[in-house]
């Protein structure tokens, strides 16, 4: 998998099969709500422990039962890359 930013196109097209993600300039983000803090916290823990395997990391930012995912790839100019969408389907797969 490469580092090179994805066109526009590129990133329009990986979103059409990534419901609930946003182009937010040079990042992809989305959030979830949990029934609570303590789901949310459980959530963000998994996403870490998958984003190190992948040794990809975004950013996690947590208000009380939300879970806010942004990601970018720095190794692309703080551009979206296939890593980033990669990233993103498997956060989805892990919490719907």
């Amino acid at each position: 998998m490469t580092d090179a930013p994805l066109t526009e196109a590129e990133i329009e097209l990986a979103l059409s099969d990534l419901p609930g993600w946003n182009h937010a300039g040079d990042r992809l983000e989305r959030s979830w709500t949990f029934d609570g803090h303590l789901a949310a916290i459980a959530a963000a823990s998994a996403v870490g422990w998958l984003q190190e395997r992948r040794n990809h990391h975004a950013d996690l930012t947590i208000r009380y039962n939300r879970l806010g995912v942004s990601t970018t790839t720095h190794s692309a100019g703080h551009k979206i890359s296939a890593k980033d969408v990669e990233l993103a389907r498997e956060i989805s797969a892990l919490l719907g």
